[in-house]
């Protein structure tokens, strides 16, 4: 399976240093422009489905993707949302303390939020839900920076927590394979 990855355009919030984690957000002009650029590399790709986070942020971005694609099926899941952040949603990223958090790095989990191993749970569970339902197809996932790191990590077998953030509108091209092997193609 191909699977092209797409982070959402450019937010206030991001803007602004707000953690957002599950929390809808809204892309700025910057973010539109960027999501129409990102839908124009795309264009020319025939996705089997295209799958995004129901958050705002990314449902706007593959909407402008969608323009280019109008016979694709569009599904909106939680599936792809972004790392749930508990108490730590909507507060300025220097205003968090993450070490005062209990738990190896990967486990540390905000009071009512999800830690870096569950979430990494959560988006390689996807993948492989995807893989055994389009195994030979080419699928569009749009979503966040820490759902994606997931993935990008997985096939470079590195942590997450060591990458990069990665870009808003940023397209990543990963090859999947049985038993989530695979490469990235592209970056």
């Amino acid at each position: 399976m191909k699977l092209f990855l797409v982070r959402h355009g450019e937010t206030e919030e991001n803007l602004a240093g707000l953690l957002m984690g599950q929390d809808h957000g809204v892309l700025t002009e910057k973010g539109k422009a960027q999501a129409k650029e990102t839908a124009l590399k795309l264009k020319e790709y025939t996705f089997a489905h295209i799958f995004s986070s129901d958050l705002n942020r990314c449902v706007d971005t593959s909407l402008f993707i969608k323009e280019f694609h109008p016979e694709t099926p569009l599904t909106f899941t939680p599936e792809l949302r972004e790392r749930h952040l508990g108490v730590f949603q909507g507060k300025h990223h220097t205003s968090v303390d993450w070490e005062s958090l209990p738990g190896a790095e990967d486990d540390k989990k905000p009071e009512g939020g999800e830690s870096v191993s569950e979430l990494k749970t959560r988006v390689l569970d996807f993948v492989k839900k995807l893989y055994d339902q389009y195994p030979d197809e080419t699928i569009l996932c749009v979503s966040h920076n820490a759902w994606i790191k997931q993935i990008v990590a997985h096939y470079m077998n590195t942590r997450s927590l060591e990458l990069p953030k990665i870009n808003n509108a940023q397209v990543i091209e990963v090859e999947v394979e049985d038993n989530l092997g695979g490469r990235i193609v592209n970056m």
